[in-house]
């Protein structure tokens, strides 16, 4: 009879262990410990190597959407807040997306490029349009001296959460319908 409890804690265990919901694990463990604010985020971090930037996902969810900026390499610092208007890194010029309201992400000590070659490292768009409730277009808007800017152009001025995931390394901000 004691077997069938331990199979079933081990089983259980296991199941969340995949799915990320157990403290220390990857996955959505990390996504319930943070808060939502419409405040500006920042995270210092000075990771051993420069993290390289390889894609832009969006994604929609019951009651947020999602937008996750691969890495290569360990998880940079970070700065999200909305701004009046969304600029070139370098030039200044602003940049238009769509929605009403415009957040930028910031990540120093990051590159969207080789450093080596010069070759971009973004296998997705550097700009794509989405009909999401809340993300509507994003756009890099600066790659240079190992900073990546990435404005988001949202519907609103909703609260938004931010977090990284290891293993791949990810960025990742909510923004709430």
């Amino acid at each position: 009879m004691t077997a069938r409890p331990t199979r079933l804690v081990a089983l259980t265990t296991g199941l969340l262990l995949t799915a990320g919901l157990v403290p220390g694990s990857t996955g959505a463990w990390a996504a319930s410990t943070s808060t939502w604010s419409t405040g500006t985020r920042s995270v210092v971090r000075d990771p051993a190597t420069t993290p390289t930037v390889t894609g832009i996902r969006v994604g929609r969810h019951p009651t947020y959407d999602r937008i996750v900026i691969d890495l290569r390499g360990g998880a940079p610092g970070y700065r999200v807040g909305y701004v009046r208007a969304l600029r070139e890194d370098g030039s200044g010029r602003v940049v238009d997306l769509r929605g009403a309201a415009s957040l930028r992400i910031t990540l120093p000590s990051a590159n969207a490029h080789d450093i080596v070659t010069g070759a971009d490292t973004l296998r997705t768009p550097a700009r794509k349009r989405w009909f999401y409730p809340e993300i509507k277009e994003y756009a890099v808007l600066g790659d240079f001296e190992a900073v990546v800017t990435v404005g988001v152009g949202v519907a609103r001025r909703e609260p938004f959460r931010v977090f990284t995931l290891r293993h791949p390394t990810r960025l990742v901000v909510d923004v709430r319908h």
